[in-house]
């Protein structure tokens, strides 16, 4: 155990004490605050555009207008409704009928109307490609858009310099179909809230959970996020698992190939065991990325403890997420299933990387490792979808898929049976893993075997066993 702890400190300390380290540390969480910033800058520094519709009358315009205040008021009643099952500040009734009337909307919009200063297409010319100005509510600006209606009245022909903006044409075609059914409403003597009236009518289809006579006493019926919340934590504690997977690549691979080069496993194998090696490094590759983890993690905590003080409400949000993690059932067979997962592929990438002289050999073994670790994900991103699809269930039974997918199914309350069985199954693959992991990191570290000697060396494993049976 000593040995062990040797290896640990030594590999654990040389890859923390380097700079490289801790500005990747830092990378994750500034990149975020920068992408955040970013983000929010763009959807404020979005300019604002002008555009006019001509037409006899005002009909389309009146239309577009409509539109633009229907999506206004549906965001602002999305929000809302997340804001109330977080537990947080909504906006009142009176805020949203102000939009409905045509009051301040509470998002800048970015596309405005102003009067067409032309009739024509040739007229609009000059302002749509920016050789002169139309007057707004912001000022003089270039005209980025203009709504024809064609003599005919039977196309409303959007013209702009621009052709890959598209939201203002769209927003454009769904006011003409909601103008369209309006029409058609009045010639059938109907009004124009006809089928509001009958949206108002239908029946709701409010989401119910079944549970036992006792349950349903003191929890209710009603779907609430305490009951999503276990499928969100699953879902990021097998993320985690994959990232961390994802992030000791670069470790092992790095580490090996330097050790190997500089001749450092003959003198480290003449005072520790092979084993003991493997353990000490395994086990400080595993500190590492925990290491970054936690402090990510930490980032995280610090900011939504400074939200939660913000605003009033977060506190009660965060709540079934944390019951959720404390869970017994989901968090046992999650940290088993992460432990298990973390051994199988860390020794599969420290046995490739001892196989290997220069950091180009290394990079021929990325491909078929990002291949590798991608299958998880996308089998990650189908159970999150859907848990009970038949193909979450064969594929929770592959060892390579097992350590991510039983931590998924755990909120849906598998059989107990095949919890135990694919917990024996990635344990004894595991130890299988492990067994020819270090034969081959013994040939490569040891003997000086190369990648192209890996066929001879599974031939030797298979001869050996045939003539065992």
């Amino acid at each position: 155990m000593r040995n062990i702890l040797l290896i640990f400190r030594r590999d654990y300390l040389g890859y923390v004490k380097a700079w490289g380290f801790w500005l990747s540390l830092a990378a994750v969480p500034m990149f975020m605050i920068i992408g955040a910033a970013l983000a929010a800058f763009a959807a404020q520094s979005s300019p604002v555009r002008y555009f006019a519709v001509i037409e006899p009358g005002s009909v389309y315009a009146e239309a577009i207008e409509a539109e633009f205040r229907e999506r206004e008021i549906a965001e602002i009643e999305r929000t809302s409704e997340i804001a109330e099952q977080l537990d947080l500040p909504v906006l009142s009734e009176v805020d949203v009928a102000s939009v409905g009337e045509g009051g301040a909307s509470p998002t800048d919009r970015k596309f405005v109307q102003v009067p067409p200063p032309a009739d024509s297409i040739d007229g609009l010319r000059p302002y749509l490609l920016g050789q002169k100005l139309v007057s707004g509510p912001l000022g003089e600006k270039p005209l980025f858009a203009a709504f024809i209606l064609t003599e005919d009245g039977g196309e409303l022909e959007y013209w702009s310099d621009d052709v890959n903006v598209d939201q203002l044409r769209y927003l454009a075609r769904n006011a003409m179909l909601d103008l369209a059914r309006k029409d058609a409403l009045s010639e059938a003597g109907l009004g124009e809230d006809f089928l509001e009236r009958v949206d108002e009518a239908a029946f709701d289809v409010p989401a119910r959970r079944i549970r036992t006579v006792e349950e349903q006493d003191t929890a209710g019926s009603e779907v609430t996020m305490a009951d999503r919340a276990p499928m969100f934590v699953a879902g990021g504690l097998a993320y985690f698992l994959w990232l961390m997977v994802f992030s000791i690549i670069q470790y092992l691979l790095m580490g090996t190939i330097e050790e190997r080069s500089n001749k450092i496993f003959d003198t480290l194998l003449t005072s520790v065991k092979l084993p003991e090696l493997l353990a000490g490094k395994l086990l400080a590759v595993f500190a590492v990325t925990t290491t970054m983890m936690l402090s990510w993690g930490v980032f995280a905590f610090s900011g939504a403890t400074i939200v939660s003080t913000q605003i009033p409400g977060v506190g009660n949000a965060i709540a079934p997420f944390i019951a959720a993690l404390a869970n017994p059932a989901i968090i046992v067979p999650g940290l088993i299933s992460f432990i298990l997962g973390y051994i199988m592929y860390g020794m599969i990438f420290m046995a490739l990387g001892s196989l290997c002289d220069t950091i180009q050999e290394a990079q021929t073994l990325l491909s078929p490792m990002m291949i590798l670790l991608m299958l998880p994900m996308f089998a990650i991103f189908i159970a999150f979808q859907d848990p009970g699809s038949p193909l979450i269930d064969i594929a929770s039974w592959i060892p390579f898929f097992t350590p991510f997918l039983l931590i998924l199914r755990m909120p849906h309350d598998p059989p107990l049976w095949e919890v135990l069985a694919q917990m024996g199954l990635m344990a004894g693959f595991a130890l299988l893993i492990l067994w020819l992991s270090t034969k081959v990191y013994r040939a490569g570290a040891v003997h000086g075997a190369g990648i192209g000697d890996m066929g001879g060396m599974l031939k030797r494993m298979i001869g050996v066993k045939g003539k065992a049976a």
